[in-house]
């Protein structure tokens, strides 16, 4: 999945920072494999938690950010879940970005996404939390997420 480009003045405003990985910073899994991720860059492409870089790319859904990877191209598309994975391999990785090509085939991506979504849904329970577990904000999965944070009850009163 991705999505269009920003309006020009938030693309200018946003080119220093780009292109952007976007990751999960209160998941273990992500943080490890965001860690990988930049070793193997070696600075060509930012990566940093979301928790952290959100304000960089205004554009960039919040509630859709925790929910999957995203990679901000220099052009402002956002690639999400499965397809931030592609497009990263794609721009870093030739070889690699060769062998994901049927991805675009019809199935396939719709696959890809749902194994995606299958353990994205559940990397806390797979790795952990970088907070403390018994943490009440990260009983709604959204550890260090602060627009996320809020319980139904804060809204109430």
């Amino acid at each position: 999945m991705f999505t269009t480009a920003p309006d020009r003045a938030r693309l200018e405003a946003a080119a220093p920072h780009l292109p952007l990985v976007l990751y999960d910073g209160a998941c273990v899994f992500c943080t490890a494999q965001a860690e990988r991720v930049k070793r193997i860059l070696g600075g060509r492409i930012a990566v940093r938690p979301l928790q952290e870089a959100l304000a960089d790319v205004p554009w960039v859904d919040p509630d859709e950010a925790v929910k999957a990877l995203h990679l901000v191209d220099r052009d402002g598309r956002s690639y999400a879940g499965a397809a931030a994975v592609v497009r990263l391999l794609r721009l870093t990785r030739p070889v690699l970005g060769v062998l994901v090509l049927p991805y675009h085939l019809p199935g396939i991506r719709w696959l890809a996404e749902r194994a995606y979504a299958f353990v994205a849904n559940r990397r806390y329970a797979i790795a952990g939390r970088t907070d403390a577990a018994g943490d009440k904000a990260c009983a709604t999965g959204a550890c260090g997420v602060p627009w996320a944070e809020r319980s139904p009850a804060d809204e109430a009163g």
